[in-house]
């Protein structure tokens, strides 16, 4: 069995893996390629997951990884100080994502929004990440801010909203373990309770970021 699942996963291309959420198979045939874009926007995706998902020690060693590999110290600074945030260091958190002059717009944006969230300015951080999305370069930097919007409107208990936009993007990246959970979420905040388990209990168990969070979220809702 095993033998027939590495066949069929060798069969795909790095695209397609990465396409279907398998990003360590997915790094690695982007490493076999010799492609190094590939490789580092699956790093970036595996940071954004482990920091959502709240694991600091992961996060914090894929970027340092990722900083040898392709030196961007806003991005890293950036990606540090919402490690800072999920250590319980949120005023420190904030004061440096908010003296972070980033030349790129969208990671600017991203991180006043992040200030504003982790200061308790949902109105504001919800202002700057819509921003962040009209400046995203690629699908993916407009999804990382999407996401973040959603965070922004639970804050501040704008529910209808972050499930309408949950949905949406959902719809536009299937198979997403992270538009899985975000919806999953959305959900469960709107007090459907059973289609959110129905949609947490399905992200895929093989990334571990993405069902810990999962498993945390429906477990937060029990207590």
């Amino acid at each position: 069995m095993m033998v027939l699942i590495f066949i069929l996963i060798s069969a795909l291309s790095p695209l397609e893996l990465e396409q279907t959420g398998q990003l360590a198979e997915a790094g690695a045939a982007w490493q076999e390629q010799g492609n190094l874009s590939g490789q580092i926007r699956i790093m970036g995706r595996l940071i954004e997951e482990a920091i959502y998902a709240g694991d600091g020690r992961r996060a914090a060693l894929l970027a340092v990884e990722l900083q040898n590999i392709c030196y961007d110290p806003e991005l890293y600074d950036f990606w540090m100080a919402r490690i800072a945030w999920i250590s319980g260091l949120s005023e420190y958190a904030a004061a440096e994502l908010q003296s972070i002059s980033a030349s790129d717009l969208w990671l600017y944006h991203r991180s006043m929004g992040f200030s504003a969230l982790f200061q308790e300015d949902g109105e504001k951080a919800v202002q700057e990440f819509i921003i962040s999305i009209s400046s995203a370069s690629t699908a993916r930097r407009a999804f990382w801010s999407a996401i973040d919007l959603c965070s922004a409107y639970l804050n501040c208990g704008m529910y209808e909203e972050a499930l309408y936009l949950s949905r949406f993007i959902r719809i536009r990246y299937p198979g997403d373990a992270m538009a899985d959970i975000m919806y999953g979420l959305c959900l469960q905040v709107s007090g459907q309770f059973g289609e959110s388990s129905r949609v947490l209990n399905a992200v895929d168990s093989a990334n571990l970021p993405a069902e810990y969070l999962a498993r945390s979220i429906m477990e937060g809702f029990e207590q």
